[in-house]
């Protein structure tokens, strides 16, 4: 079993959300857990008009097609064409998760082509690649946005600062629900971080995830990873 710096430090934060959870208690763990589990929800409604407005009205898709561009051929695998159904080679050569490269080929067919509007492979890895950003990116910003508006709710209804504490058991069911909501905030990180993918920031921590196992198999059962990589 391969440990990083990084698997520690996300080791740490569950077990601070662990206890955290302990301290508050079950039913105010509980409560914290729905709110973010409606954030989610939230921005799953709202993340479509997002995608929409960051694809067609700004120029950050461009922007960030030609970064990852870039990022492929800093990879050692800058070659004038590819055909379509030459996979091996490039994508294997990149310093992406297991994950993410799966996807990339099975994504290597006429559809996606079409879809992206490519003709060439470095042009696919590009654009799969700047889609899959995009798609994060405007989950990421939905997110965000759905989390300010429940707890200006939250705030105003205030809802949460009258619940009681409990006893013992209440204690050890809040640090359960405190594990699986810290288990949720590092699959959105992980998302954060695949968004960086073309960014130094974002390549040295994809490096460390893929070289850690506990951060590797957290990263591959990611579902806001696997839904937003699919770009079709």
């Amino acid at each position: 079993m391969n440990v990083t710096w990084l698997g520690i430090v996300v080791l740490a934060i569950l077990i601070l959300c662990v206890w955290r959870g302990y301290s508050r208690g079950f039913i105010k763990e509980i409560v914290s857990f729905f709110f973010v589990f409606l954030s989610l929800s939230l921005a799953w409604a709202i993340n479509p008009y997002i995608n929409e407005f960051l694809m067609q009205k700004t120029p950050i898709y461009n922007t960030i097609q030609e970064t990852c561009a870039n990022f492929v051929q800093s990879q050692g695998e800058e070659k004038a064409e590819y055909e379509t159904d030459s996979t091996g080679d490039l994508i294997d050569g990149l310093k992406l998760p297991d994950l993410l490269r799966k996807n990339l080929e099975e994504n290597n067919n006429a559809e996606t082509y079409a879809a992206l509007s490519v003709d060439t492979m470095t042009e696919y890895v590009s654009g799969y690649l700047a889609r899959t950003v995009i798609n994060g990116l405007s989950y990421v910003l939905a997110y965000i946005l759905s989390t300010i508006m429940i707890r200006l709710i939250v705030y105003v209804l205030n809802l949460i600062a009258g619940l009681p504490v409990l006893k013992t058991a209440n204690k050890l069911t809040g640090g359960a629900v405190g594990f699986l909501k810290g288990i949720v905030f590092i699959w959105i990180a992980f998302l954060v971080l695949t968004v960086l993918c073309s960014t130094e920031i974002g390549k040295t921590a994809l490096e460390l995830i893929e070289k850690d196992t506990l951060l590797s198999t957290l990263y591959q059962y990611d579902p806001l990873v696997r839904i937003f990589s699919k770009i079709l």
